[in-house]
């Protein structure tokens, strides 16, 4: 039986040596995917939409990776100073990829951006910085450490799909962001949340995957093989919808 193929989006950035535009993801996705028993596919960041039909048709499961803010006009926002760099074609390519692997009932994992921008694609709004927006923010973005190192601990709801992965109420998780979902989207449910009460994870209350964490599990599934778990469960319901 073929592998499952997991589309993993990518970003855009100019390299200055040669002026050349470049996709990229960490490679840490792709081996969290590998070494889950799914085939990686890099899906390129293009101008034409309709190609994103092209791209749902080829895969089976869906990983949003993580990366810049997302551009706060799309959940009705002004940009604040804390706001500095986003890409907003990137925004709506991957915002028309969620739409199309959700209408589909593709499984959908959502990492750090990945999760805020599942959020926003069903109605949803993000605090924009926390530590500006957010009543006794503390910071969330460990710029000076290095990805593979806890940061701080979460507390997972029982009864929901990823407790029954992780099967654990409590753990330490990386952590590289300053924005966090503020107004919940349509038809999801909050999974995880930090001490200060940041939502750290969510999902889909009728899809049997549709997961965002807001952490990176990618860069601890090498040290905490636990982390992993998450890219198995994203394979094993891909492989269904192969059936």
């Amino acid at each position: 039986m073929n592998k499952p193929i997991i589309g993993i989006t990518t970003f855009c950035k100019k390299e200055n040596k040669f002026n050349k535009s470049y996709n990229k993801v960490s490679y840490n996705y792709i081996s969290s995917v590998i070494k889950a028993g799914g085939v990686p596919v890099l899906i390129p960041l293009l101008e034409d939409k309709a190609e994103v039909k092209t791209y749902i048709e080829m895969i089976d499961g869906l990983i949003l990776s993580g990366g810049d803010d997302i551009c706060p006009n799309r959940y009705g926002e002004h940009p604040i100073a804390q706001v500095t760099k986003f890409d907003s074609k990137r925004d709506e390519w991957e915002i028309e990829l969620f739409r199309g692997a959700y209408r589909r009932e593709l499984p959908i994992l959502g990492i750090c951006r990945g999760m805020q921008l599942m959020n926003i694609a069903l109605g949803g709004s993000l605090y924009q910085d926390i530590i500006e927006e957010y009543q006794d923010g503390i910071c969330h973005l460990s710029c000076s450490t290095d990805v593979c190192e806890l940061y701080h601990s979460l507390k997972i709801k029982r009864n929901t799909k990823l407790f029954n992965i992780l099967k654990r109420e409590e753990i330490e998780v990386n952590s590289y962001h300053h924005q966090a979902v503020k107004d919940l989207g349509r038809e999801l449910i909050v999974t995880a949340k930090s001490e200060e009460g940041i939502v750290e994870g969510i999902e889909s209350e009728n899809r049997e995957f549709v997961i965002g964490v807001q952490w990176h599990p990618e860069d601890l599934t090498l040290r905490y093989s636990s982390f992993l778990e998450l890219f198995k469960k994203l394979v094993i319901t891909a492989e269904k919808e192969k059936r």
